[in-house]
């Protein structure tokens, strides 16, 4: 036996990074799941009382926590879901690394609405200059994801992975699915059959398996549905300023238990006792680390994501400036992928209403003088032309991208014109037409 010696570099995130990162993504009440489930599990963590709740309660008018709990009861709001926020609702909790989670975004953004990635790992690899196994390894992380087959660049992947994840063992099955669609689509389960040498009552089952899966994962996700939320942040007019209030009212108040302490500090404690409960109040403490962190962090950059576009937060949304994650993190200076996981997830109050997070970050177009323009700004302007258009001869996509250069100056494909219709859901000039 020959024995070699190889030095391998490897990046390995640390527990309490992990953890961390972890809290920073998840929402208001996924993290107060969390904190009632390491209650539970953690006998060195013990819910406590709050300060001001030792003390008579003042009047709501008078107490501005009184007033923020008013607003924080759990709120129902319908809006459109889709499958990308899915995908980086998930990638935000699984995600090992940043740089598994700008691997992660990029593949996301090339998935269509089908749940199939439509860029190649070559041209994910380019546009991120990384490796080409680093972007096969996020790949096979999201393909884990819901819903199952997600992420696939064919049919038969797709219906490969639903079938691993239902539990199928059998190599005729998976061989089915990745070399006989095409008969199948065609009910030749008898070509099959020979194809394969194997009997036809030993086919037929198999691909009633396969029938019953689904070739277009992602279609379910873009429909609306209501969410129960509470708001993350609330942004309330205070001395004609915005004021930022970060919503944790609602968390239990934990504390590190002294007698687990003080248990410690007894020579006589057994080694085995010793080691559980050092090992406990290391997760105890790593856990107030991380909703301290997970708070200021939110603080920090919603403080400066409001300053940026408190003109639009306090009229309207259509008014949003142009941001990126990566702009915001420049103006921070910190890294763009701590955005990106401090926005994930979050909703915030405004006086507009409760809007996601994400949600006041916009994407820009020049304009007809090269200056960069709220893609919102279009939207709202495209809405606008429709609405005002005559119902009995209505605007083309192509008209559409005419008026908003001669009216606005803002300079549209017809196809991007026809992408963000969709988005509102409207229908094509055809349908629109009242006769």
């Amino acid at each position: 036996m020959e024995l070699r010696q190889r030095t391998e570099l490897r990046h390995l995130m640390a527990p309490a990074l992990r953890q961390s990162l972890k809290v920073l993504t998840i929402s208001s009440m996924d993290l107060k799941e969390l904190i009632q489930e390491e209650l539970l599990s953690n006998p060195c963590l013990e819910e406590g009382i709050l300060e001001e709740e030792l003390q008579p309660p003042l009047p709501p008018t008078n107490h501005l926590k009184g007033m923020v709990q008013d607003d924080l009861t759990d709120k129902i709001i319908a809006r459109d879901v889709s499958l990308q926020e899915m995908l980086l609702r998930q990638l935000g909790m699984f995600a090992n690394s940043d740089e598994e989670l700008r691997i992660g975004h990029e593949i996301i953004g090339n998935i269509d609405e089908n749940g199939y990635l439509k860029a190649s790992l070559d041209e994910v690899a380019s546009a991120l200059s990384l490796p080409i196994d680093e972007i096969r390894k996020v790949l096979t992380l999201i393909q884990q994801f819901e819903p199952a087959g997600v992420g696939c660049q064919s049919i038969s992947e797709c219906l490969s992975i639903q079938l691993a994840k239902n539990n199928e063992t059998d190599p005729l099955i998976f061989k089915i699915a990745e070399t006989c669609l095409e008969d199948i689509a065609k009910k030749n389960y008898s070509l099959i059959a020979r194809k394969l040498k194997e009997p036809l009552e030993k086919i037929e089952p198999l691909i009633k398996k396969i029938l019953k899966l689904d070739p277009k994962p992602g279609r379910n996700y873009s429909a609306q549905v209501s969410l129960r939320i509470i708001p993350d942040i609330t942004v309330k007019e205070k001395n004609e300023a915005l004021e930022v209030i970060i919503n944790n009212e609602h968390f239990p108040v934990i504390n590190i238990s002294n007698a687990y302490k003080q248990m410690l500090k007894k020579d006589n404690l057994d080694p085995a006792a010793r080691e559980f409960i050092e090992n406990k109040m290391r997760a105890a403490q790593e856990l107030l680390r991380s909703m301290s962190k997970r708070t200021s962090t939110l603080r920090t950059v919603v403080e400066k994501l409001v300053g940026i576009q408190q003109d639009a937060i306090r009229e309207d949304l259509s008014f949003l400036k142009p941001l990126t994650f990566a702009e915001l993190a420049k103006e921070l200076d910190i890294h763009e992928t701590t955005v990106c996981r401090t926005v994930m997830n979050k909703y915030i109050d405004t006086p507009c209403g409760i809007v996601a997070l994400k949600d006041l970050f916009s994407a820009k177009i020049n304009d007809g003088n090269g200056q960069a323009v709220s893609v919102n700004y279009i939207k709202k302007s495209i809405k606008e032309l429709i609405e005002r258009e005559d119902k009995k001869h209505p605007l083309s996509d192509e008209e559409i991208a005419k008026l908003l250069l001669e009216r606005f100056n803002l300079k549209a494909a017809r196809r991007t014109v026809a992408k963000y219709r969709d988005e509102f859901k409207i229908p094509s000039t055809t349908f629109r037409r009242i006769r």
